[in-house]
C-alpha cells in the first residue's frame, strides 16, 4: 500500500524535466569550466607571445646613438599618462588607451645602464638580467616580465604587464560563462516545459475521456492517440471489453435465476398455505410452518429485487416527464399497507412540487427507502418525508429513527449484496443500490447522513 501511495505521487513529466535539466546543467557547466580553462592558458600564451614580440619589435626600432654610450648620458624617459581606465568596460580616449597604463619597457646596457625606460615602472631594473618570463612585484601590483638580451646591440630589453590585465579578460570569460546558462537554462527550461505539455496532452485527454464515463459506459476507447500510447488504448479496451462481457453474464446468471426460482418459490408458498388447513392445531407444526412462510417471503423478496435489478441494468432510456411528487409518496404508502400502519409519519411535502422523473422507477426507488425505513426502525418511531425545491433542482429527504449506521456502513451501503448484518438475514443487499443506479440515471444524486441522536437521512437530489 505504501509503495502505492509512492508511485501516485511519481510525476514522469516532472522526472523528465529534471533529468534534462541536469543534463543540461551538468554539460554547461562542464563546458564553461573547460572553456574558462582553456582560455585562461591560450590568454597567458598570448600576452607572453606579445611580451616577446614587443621586445623584438623594440630592438628592431632601437639605434645606437653616442650619447648612450657616455658614463653621463642620460636615459631617455617614455612618459605613460594614466587615462583613468581600470577596466575593458569603460571608454578610455584613443591617445589614452585602457591598459597603456599597465604595460611598461626597460632598455639596458650590457654594463646595466639604463638607457629607455618607460616612467609608470621606475628607473630600477625591474628583474635580474637573465633571459626569460618571470613575475614581479611592483608597488603592490604582480607584473609578467620578459627578459631578452639583443646580441647584436649588446643591450637587454624588458618588457612588463600587469597581471590585472590578465585577470580581467579571465574574469570577463568566466562572467559570460556564467550569465549564458543563466539566461539558457531557464529558457530552455520554459521550452522543455511547453514541449512536454504538448507531448503528454494526450495522456491528460485520454484522462478526461476515462473520468467523464458513467460506470454503465463500457464502449471500446476510439479517441486518436500517438503511437505509444496505442498499446494503453488496446489494453484498456480489452479491459472494458472484458468487463462487460463478465457483467453480461453476471446479469444473465442473475436474471436467470431469479426466473427458475420464481416458480418453485410459488409452489412451496401454495403447498405452505395447503399444509396449514390440514395439520392439527399445534404449537409446534405451526412454528414450523411459520419458518416457511418467512423463508419463503425472504426468497421471493431476494428474487424480486434480482429481477428489478436485472430490468434497470438493462434501461436503455427513461420515460421522463412532470410528476407531482405528493401523489407518487402516497401512492407508495399505499403499496406499503399494512406495514406503514406500525410508525408514526410525518409528511411535509408541498403539493404542488413537481419533479422531472421516471414515475415507474422513481416509486421503486421511494419504495425501497421508506420499506428499509420501516424494517430498521423501532415500531411506532416516527420516519419523516420532507421535500424542497431549490435552485438546481429538488431535494428530497426520508429520516428514520433506526439504529444507523457506521461511516464506514454508510461508505458501502449502495455496493451491490452488501448488508450491514449478515447474520440477521434481513434483505438482500440490494436495494440501495438498485436506488442508486435509478437516481444516477435521472443525474441526480443519492446521499446517506447520520441522523441527530439516532437514525439514518437518505437524500435524493433530482436536478430540473
Amino acid at each position: 500500500m505504501n509503495r502505492l501511495k509512492v508511485l501516485d505521487v511519481y510525476s514522469l513529466r516532472l522526472l523528465l524535466t529534471l533529468l534534462m535539466l541536469s543534463g543540461i546543467s551538468v554539460s554547461v557547466g562542464i563546458s564553461s569550466w573547460f572553456s574558462t580553462r582553456d582560455a585562461k592558458h591560450q590568454i597567458e600564451e598570448l600576452f607572453d607571445a606579445q611580451m616577446l614580440q614587443t621586445a623584438k619589435m623594440l630592438e628592431l626600432f632601437y639605434h645606437e646613438e653616442a650619447d648612450f654610450k657616455l658614463p653621463q648620458s642620460q636615459p631617455q624617459v617614455l612618459h605613460v599618462p594614466d587615462s583613468q581606465v581600470s577596466s575593458f568596460a569603460e571608454k578610455a580616449d584613443a591617445l589614452k588607451l585602457a591598459y597603456e597604463h599597465k604595460l611598461a619597457f626597460q632598455i639596458w646596457s650590457e654594463a646595466g645602464q639604463a638607457l629607455v625606460f618607460s616612467d609608470n615602472i621606475g628607473r630600477e631594473p625591474i628583474t635580474k638580467f637573465v633571459q626569460g618570463y618571470s613575475k614581479k612585484v611592483f608597488e603592490g601590483e604582480l607584473w609578467h616580465v620578459f627578459s631578452f638580451f639583443s646580441v647584436k646591440y649588446k643591450v637587454w630589453i624588458i618588457t612588463a604587464q600587469q597581471d590585472e590585465v590578465r585577470q580581467e579578460l579571465v574574469s570577463q570569460i568566466m562572467h559570460n560563462a556564467v550569465i549564458v546558462p543563466l539566461i539558457v537554462v531557464p529558457l530552455t527550461l520554459f521550452i522543455v516545459s511547453l514541449l512536454f505539455y504538448i507531448l503528454f496532452r494526450p495522456l491528460k485527454t485520454l484522462e478526461r475521456e476515462l473520468m467523464a464515463r458513467s460506470p454503465n459506459d463500457l464502449t471500446p476507447l476510439a479517441m486518436s492517440l500517438p503511437k505509444e500510447l496505442v498499446p494503453v488504448r488496446r489494453a484498456l479496451n480489452q479491459y472494458i471489453s472484458s468487463i462487460a462481457h463478465f457483467i453480461a453474464r453476471e446479469r444473465r446468471f442473475s436474471a436467470d435465476a431469479a426466473h427458475e426460482l420464481k416458480t418453485p418459490l410459488s409452489v412451496i408458498k401454495l403447498h405452505q398455505q395447503g399444509l396449514e388447513g390440514l395439520v392439527a392445531d399445534e404449537p409446534a407444526q405451526h412454528i414450523h410452518l411459520a419458518a416457511i412462510d418467512a423463508g419463503v417471503k425472504h426468497m421471493s423478496h431476494t428474487v424480486e429485487q434480482l429481477l428489478l435489478l436485472a430490468r434497470v441494468d438493462s434501461i436503455a432510456e427513461l420515460n421522463v416527464q412532470s410528476h407531482t411528487l405528493l401523489s407518487m409518496v402516497e401512492d407508495t404508502l399505499n403499496q406499503l399497507m399494512p406495514l406503514i400502519t406500525e410508525y408514526e409519519w410525518n409528511i411535509d411535502v408541498d403539493a404542488g412540487l413537481s419533479i422531472m422523473c421516471d414515475r415507474f422507477y422513481m416509486l421503486v426507488v421511494l419504495k425501497n427507502i421508506i420499506e428499509n425505513a420501516c424494517k430498521y426502525s423501532p415500531v411506532e418511531s416516527e420516519i419523516s418525508i420532507s421535500a424542497a425545491q431549490t435552485t438546481t433542482g429538488v431535494e428530497i429527504k426520508i429520516a428514520d429513527r433506526g439504529q444507523g449506521m457506521t461511516s464506514e456502513q454508510i461508505a458501502n451501503a449502495t455496493e451491490r449484496f452488501y448488508r450491514v448484518n449478515e447474520n440477521e438475514g434481513i434483505g438482500a443487499g440490494l436495494g440501495l443500490s438498485i436506488c442508486q443506479h435509478i437516481i444516477g440515471l435521472h443525474q441526480g444524486q443519492l446521499t446517506i447522513t447520520p441522523r441527530e441522536e439516532t437514525g439514518l437521512v437518505v437524500s435524493l437530489f433530482l436536478p430540473r
